[in-house]
């Protein structure tokens, strides 16, 4: 006969044991964000820390032979906001027309994902050597980028109201990338870095168009200097 007070014990087990992992993950994510380690030192998953200042973490695993990849593959962009972004911003409205719902947010992650995915893909195929492909193979390098934290500082959101928002600042978001053997599924590199818009002293009318050349500076910026990490990796080579 089954024990209903052991079998409690033993689903409670496992809720702590799964919330105690998603700490960890977490907890990762963090620490690599916050650019905690030194350099020189070794993450749990071997990698071997380059950089670590308070905006960027580079992390990369020793031995590996980068000019053996020749190909590659990227993920769907993950996107996410910053912690309570849509409360401080909604607690700033005067009106209800002007608060972000949770069907903008959907929008905003799409659009960032999507900018993100093709800027990167653009410069992966143009500037760095490598070829894309639908089938992996040992030569294929796949990159897994997420967008983390992102803040973007006045939405262009529909409104029944006349008012234009004026910035000196888009927004920020903070870079999670990390490249894996396609095959394998190795974890080869990690690479978090923060950006902000930068402060162009006059204002601006903040529309959709706006916040979005902004953000493409910001990737570009971020896929360029992708493309020269990967330079100087193979270069070592």
């Amino acid at each position: 006969m089954k024990n209903p007070a052991r079998n409690k014990i033993i689903q409670f087990k496992n809720i702590v044991y799964l919330v105690f992992i998603l700490l960890l993950i977490c907890g990762c994510i963090s620490c690599a964000s916050k650019g905690q380690f030194n350099k020189g030192d070794v993450t749990t998953d071997g990698l071997t820390v380059m950089k670590s200042t308070r905006f960027t973490e580079a992390q990369i695993k020793n031995g590996v032979n980068w000019s053996e990849y020749t190909k590659y593959l990227i993920t769907p962009v993950e996107v996410s906001f910053r912690k309570n972004w849509k409360r401080d911003h909604n607690r700033g409205q005067r009106g209800i027309s002007g608060q972000v719902t949770d069907k903008d947010m959907a929008r905003i992650r799409q659009s960032m994902g999507k900018l993100v995915y093709e800027e990167f893909d653009k410069a992966l195929q143009e500037e760095s050597g490598l070829t894309k492909v639908n089938e992996p193979d040992s030569s294929t390098l796949l990159f897994k980028p997420v967008i983390i934290n992102l803040d973007v500082y006045a939405p262009d959101i529909p409104s029944a109201s006349m008012s234009n928002t004026y910035i000196r600042q888009a927004g920020r978001a903070t870079l999670f990338l990390e490249i894996h053997d396609a095959v394998s599924g190795e974890l080869l590199a990690r690479w978090v870095d923060t950006r902000e818009d930068p402060d162009r002293v006059y204002t601006e009318w903040a529309t959709r168009i706006t916040n979005e050349t902004r953000a493409k500076h910001i990737v570009s910026n971020w896929s360029r200097r992708l493309v020269e990490g990967l330079d100087n990796l193979r270069a070592i080579n």
